[in-house]
């Protein structure tokens, strides 16, 4: 039955042309206000964006619960409500980087799904929202839409030069080299570490690797799905990381004369004059990259930099050296297969190798409109001779 749920709803929603919606009642003087579900008329345009979100949502489940035992398509109607605001506020948001709009014509679906499900006594009701961090996020997200996506390792270069500090250096290299998004930075760890019955080798055994072999130029590092944006409900998607020797030299540099002598597994770590060493958080990684865009801009601004380099937005965020990275792998793996970029599909190996080493969930249903991403950005990468 739980199978026919979108289908009665989409029938009674196209038939009736209302939805229910949560009022409160005001009686007197109560501090605590009854609510009910209360039947509610749409238009036309409202019920086929509620049938299309809801259409994306179920995708969505169909392809998170693969390999999850606790969540499947069968139970969708009854999933806790902080599964259901964790695809609102991370994967609509921080992942797909939907707009303010698009946003809230989610979750107004899912209210409106769940609603139904509520009152014919199916489920409970569902709390659902969004946070003011992700709202503050998603207009970010509808800022950002026309940005370019695209820096050359020059321009990548001139932020690493400009970072305020070693350790923040490293972190935007991190990004630019190895593809690593905002919050993995934390999962570069210093000792080797145990998964799954096998042994990884953690940055100390790296920078001891790299020593006993001089002409090595890149340097596998396993980082746990745990570390990845998706922790909540079962993980994230670990991966191979290949560091390039000159990012972990850096690495080495500041953990040998910046980083604080602390016993603390993470590479990056708080600053000395922080009242107390901790983990560096998600916030420090926009705050280094800020700070060095910021440089950057005024050097643009002032004339201080070559006419033929590209131009740094105000509006680029950290997220730009991770896709600038995901670009040249693009590319790169286009022209080593013998393709023309424009011909390449997300069953192609080049947007495979790249979704591999992003992380990114190969054949995903958003897989298509990352694959015409990374196109647009090879053709600016080759406007701009890199």
């Amino acid at each position: 039955m739980p199978y026919i749920l979108p289908c009665i709803f989409s029938h009674s929603l196209t038939a009736k042309r209302s939805i229910w919606e949560l009022k409160y009642l005001s009686e007197g003087t109560r501090r605590i206000k009854q609510a009910e579900l209360v039947e509610s008329s749409v238009s036309s345009n409202t019920i086929e964006e509620i049938l299309s979100e809801l259409k994306n949502f179920l995708l969505w489940v169909e392809h998170y619960s693969v390999e999850k035992e606790t969540i499947a398509v069968a139970t969708h109607y009854n999933f806790p409500v902080e599964l259901l605001n964790y695809f609102l506020n991370n994967v609509l948001i921080r992942e797909r980087n939907k707009s303010e709009e698009m946003a809230k014509k989610s979750l107004n679906a899912l209210r409106a799904y769940y609603n139904y499900l509520a009152y014919h006594g199916f489920t409970n009701r569902k709390d659902l929202a969004i946070t003011n961090d992700s709202l503050s996020i998603a207009r970010q997200n509808t800022n950002h839409r026309g940005v370019v996506k695209y820096l050359s390792p020059g321009l990548r270069a001139q932020l690493y030069a400009n970072a305020r500090t070693l350790r923040d250096e490293c972190i935007l290299r991190a990004g630019g080299s190895c593809g690593i998004r905002s919050k993995e930075n934390i999962g570069f760890l210093l000792n080797d570490f145990v998964v799954g019955n096998k042994k990884y080798k953690g940055l100390k055994a790296l920078f001891r690797e790299m020593t006993d072999n001089p002409t090595l130029e890149k340097f596998e590092y396993f980082l746990q799905g745990k570390y990845s944006k998706s922790r909540r409900h079962s993980g994230g998607k670990s991966r191979m990381l290949y560091i390039p020797r000159e990012t972990l030299l850096r690495f080495q540099c500041y953990f040998e004369y910046e980083r604080p002598d602390v016993a603390i597994n993470n590479l990056f770590v708080t600053e000395p004059s922080s009242s107390y060493t901790k983990v560096i958080s998600e916030s420090r990684v926009t705050k280094a990259f800020s700070y060095a865009r910021e440089q950057v801009l005024k050097k643009q601004q002032e004339g201080l930099l070559p006419d033929y380099m590209d131009r740094l937005e105000e509006k680029h965020s950290y997220h730009i050296l991770r896709h600038s990275f995901g670009t040249d792998t693009f590319y790169d793996a286009a022209k080593e297969s013998g393709l023309r970029v424009d011909d390449v599909s997300p069953t192609s190996q080049p947007y495979l190798l790249t979704a591999a080493l992003l992380g990114h969930e190969a054949s995903g249903m958003g897989a298509p409109q990352t694959t015409k991403d990374y196109i647009r950005s090879c053709h600016l990468k080759f406007e701009l001779g890199h």
